[in-house]
């Protein structure tokens, strides 16, 4: 059986990550190797670790993110598989052996997620679609069997390596300039256009209790996430799409954006400026980003994925 790597991003998450941890530890199919990428954690994060083994901590000196962290921690692993996972997520003891007998029997497909829950029970993501006006939406229909997906959560995501190594830009598996938020996303994006399918593994089960890290006060964290989450939907434009597939959608686009802006202009907005004006800055990077891409399937096809 082939074997798993896990990489973990964290930032002051200590209580969750312990949880996280002993949920590995517990796993039927053992991880080949967890690294764990601590961007420079205040909190008792390394006392956590200290009390686990068979593990590597990459302490990072600045918080580089969960994109440039991941990298790090992809990096770092050889297994022909890779769990990318928050450490807010708790994993049922099969979840790895139950995704990676689907990844086995589906060798196009790159990206596998289970379904994974909030703590009341509630679906949190069985994968994301992408409307047709390009609102993201996480998925929360659970199939009974596998079932294909365009693309999957960060926040639990199963990768083939031989997968990422193929859609890599430059090195880098998640694109780096989007720091956080939605560069899972972008990355479905490459990861269909190269060809490789994603799916959700029902059998395979988790728990997402999406807990916020301490550090900063709330209201900071909440005016850095929107910031990201506004300024990375805007240039995954640039860098995940192309022109046919977007011309086709223009008629839901254009109203949905121009909507989109006005009420973030009324309701926040100096973030929204700092988003425009960064999107604006990075907008030609980011085209050439996306001119280093693997591009060897059809915009029709990729567009039947998308809204599959």
């Amino acid at each position: 059986m082939p074997d798993v790597d896990v990489s973990i991003v964290t930032w002051n998450s200590a209580p969750e990550l312990r949880a996280l941890l002993e949920s590995l530890q517990a796993q039927t199919l053992q991880p080949a190797s967890i690294t764990i990428v601590d961007n420079a954690s205040t909190d008792s994060t390394q006392a956590v670790c200290a009390n686990f083994s068979n593990m590597t901590v990459l302490p990072q000196a600045t918080n580089v993110g969960f994109a440039a962290g991941h990298n790090l921690g992809i990096a770092h692993g050889r297994a022909e598989f890779v769990l990318v996972v928050n450490p807010d997520v708790i994993l049922s003891p099969t979840y790895l052996e139950q995704v990676l007998s689907v990844a086995e029997a589906l060798p196009k497909a790159a990206a596998f997620t289970g379904v994974l829950r909030r703590a009341d029970g509630r679906v949190d993501t069985t994968g994301v679609r992408v409307q047709v006006s390009r609102i993201v939406r996480d998925r929360l229909d659970v199939p009974v069997l596998p079932q294909s997906r365009f693309g999957i959560s960060g926040a639990a995501a199963f990768y083939r390596r031989a997968a990422l190594q193929d859609v890599a830009v430059g090195g880098q598996f998640f694109a780096e300039t989007f720091f956080a938020y939605k560069e899972d996303v972008q990355l479905a994006w490459r990861l269909q256009w190269a060809g490789w399918g994603a799916y959700c593994v029902p059998a395979a089960v988790a728990t997402h209790q999406r807990n916020l890290a301490a550090g900063t006060r709330r209201s900071a964290r909440d005016a850095q996430r929107r910031f990201f989450s506004y300024r990375n939907h805007l240039l995954l434009y640039p860098s995940a799409e192309s022109f046919s597939t977007v011309l086709p959608d223009l008629w839901a686009i254009v109203p949905t954006e121009i909507a989109r802006l006005l009420f973030l202009l009324v309701t926040d907005f100096r973030v929204t400026l700092r988003a425009l004006a960064a999107a604006g800055k990075m907008w030609h990077a980011a085209r050439t980003f996306a001119a280093q891409q693997r591009r060897s399937v059809p915009s029709a096809q990729v567009r039947k994925a998308l809204f599959a």
